[in-house]
């Protein structure tokens, strides 16, 4: 009898001490400004990402996902997510390059040859510890990268070699404009959304964009080639964490919110190909011809850009730690890197 009694008062004490567990549970809710549109290649990625952390956690934590503008202006996302206005950002780091410096090494023309090549990057070469350094002093993590898709020339004209682009007007901005410069082309700063009309009406002869939109924004109306390699194969963009908020949360929220980035990145690695594949086969239902260029003209093109990679090696000591990274990685392939 004193066993069975003791046995219940244990049993007791165990449903309520884990009733005091479930009744104690925090629930957390952050808000992230997302630069794409829901149904997007990456809005979609970013709402796996959401979705991730709310299975990782048991549902304790949870991310609402906003679309463009909804919250902030995309470039002042960063200074807001900085300042804590925001808790978390989806999208390229390209409109903070004046921050974060660092991000250009993620945007080196020539670089990495495909999505599984990035992952070897952040996975095996240090990448992920040296952009999270970077983003630390601005109190932002950096949770993980994104593939968004090989991006490059969508042209109005055929490029075989580098002398092609002489004094071609094609649409870049930022670091890309300075890649277009180093190739002889006159870079013209335009939205996105100026792009098509600017094609359609002759004011620019190209322009650098991930080769999937040749469908999804109707470009095969408007340019008549793309041209491959792309400059970037894939291009990467981010999903960032304000530090204050993730100090909020307990260190094994704080971990899965990490595991449900790299989740997120791990998707875009194999879905970046199947992206690109689609931008093919609508040049090819729509008879826009796909220009590779010969290894000889691609030399041309790394030559002409090498001098952006010191440039951009010589802008933070993370910088220049990124740069010889990819370097050595890409030396060890065989590509000539000087």
């Amino acid at each position: 009898m004193k066993r069975t009694l003791l046995g219940l008062m244990g049993l007791a004490v165990i449903f309520t001490l884990a009733f005091q567990g479930i009744a104690s549970a925090k629930t957390y809710t952050f808000r992230l400004q997302c630069v794409y549109p829901e149904k997007a290649h990456m809005g979609q990625t970013t709402q796996f990402f959401a979705d991730r952390v709310k299975e990782l956690t048991d549902g304790n934590v949870q991310i609402k996902v906003f679309t463009p503008d909804q919250l902030v202006k995309t470039n002042e996302a960063f200074d807001a997510m900085a300042k804590g206005m925001i808790d978390a950002y989806s999208g390229s780091m390209l409109y903070f390059a004046g921050y974060v410096p660092e991000v250009n090494c993620e945007w080196l023309p020539f670089g990495w040859a495909n999505s599984k090549e990035v992952q070897e990057m952040y996975e095996h070469h240090g990448w992920l510890d040296l952009m999270r350094e970077a983003l630390k002093k601005h109190k932002v993590h950096y949770v993980a990268p994104m593939c968004c898709g090989d991006m490059g020339l969508l042209t109005k004209f055929p490029v075989h070699q580098l002398a092609d682009m002489k004094g071609r007007k094609i649409r870049a901005v930022g670091m890309e404009g300075k890649i277009v410069e180093a190739l002889g082309g006159s870079p013209v700063a335009l939205s996105g959304a100026e792009q098509y009309m600017a094609l359609s009406r002759g004011t620019v002869d190209g322009t650098d964009y991930p080769f999937y939109t040749i469908e999804n924004y109707k470009f095969y109306e408007v340019v008549s080639h793309i041209i491959r390699p792309g400059l970037h194969t894939p291009g990467v963009i981010e999903i960032l964490f304000n530090q204050k908020s993730l100090e909020k949360l307990p260190d094994n929220y704080r971990a899965a919110i990490d595991e449900a980035g790299w989740d997120a990145f791990l998707r875009t690695v194999a879905l970046s190909p199947q992206w690109d594949e689609g931008g093919y086969q609508t040049c090819r239902e729509k008879n826009i011809e796909i220009i590779d260029l010969a290894p000889e003209a691609v030399n041309q093109f790394r030559k002409a850009t090498l001098p952006l990679w010191d440039e951009i090696a010589s802008k933070s000591e993370v910088s220049a730690k990124l740069v010889d990274s990819l370097k050595h990685y890409l030396t060890q392939k065989g590509i000539q890197m000087d």
